[in-house]
């Protein structure tokens, strides 16, 4: 029974004076506090890539069609983020596209080279998963005639 001097206690010992009062800590003033689920900004991406072309390892053997999609991608705006120790992965997605374009193509080949595509973000959706977005604003400002041409080599690439 409540009374002024006896109050009624609630399951943890605190006085029940609202309803849902619960032990743990004190909330941070609003200044401090960080959301947990926060958006990640997106890495932007330079338009043009400074990186130069590697060379492409066992390229005996290689179609011509091949050699242009290993520039097409090493001068891509995905470039900026490629290390060194993706040259090998890189290189092995080339071998599989190669065997594309000799005709050798199955659900299965093209799913393996959908799924290092993904990774290495290039194409649109993949991209956005990573969160990389390519700096238009720059490259129409820096002039967009190598754009222009990296666009171009894109198209013959997938079109073909």
């Amino acid at each position: 029974m409540r009374t002024p001097d006896n109050p009624v206690r609630g399951s943890y010992g605190f006085g029940a004076v609202g309803v849902g009062v619960m032990p743990g800590p004190v909330p941070k003033p609003p200044g401090q506090r960080r959301r947990r689920n926060k958006a990640v900004k997106a890495e932007q991406l330079p338009a043009i890539s400074a990186k130069a072309t590697p060379i492409l390892p066992d390229s005996d053997g290689l179609l011509e069609r091949t050699r242009e999609w290993w520039k097409t991608v090493w001068s891509s705006p995905m470039a900026a983020v490629f290390l060194e120790a993706d040259v090998a992965a890189l290189a092995r997605l080339a071998s599989l596209v190669n065997r594309v374009h000799r005709g050798e193509s199955s659900a299965r080949l093209l799913g393996e080279i959908r799924a290092l595509e993904d990774r290495f973000g290039l194409s649109p959706l993949a991209r956005r998963r990573l969160q990389w977005e390519v700096d238009r604003a720059a490259a129409v400002a820096g002039g967009g005639a190598a754009v222009t041409e990296t666009e171009e080599r894109w198209r013959r690439v997938v079109s073909e």
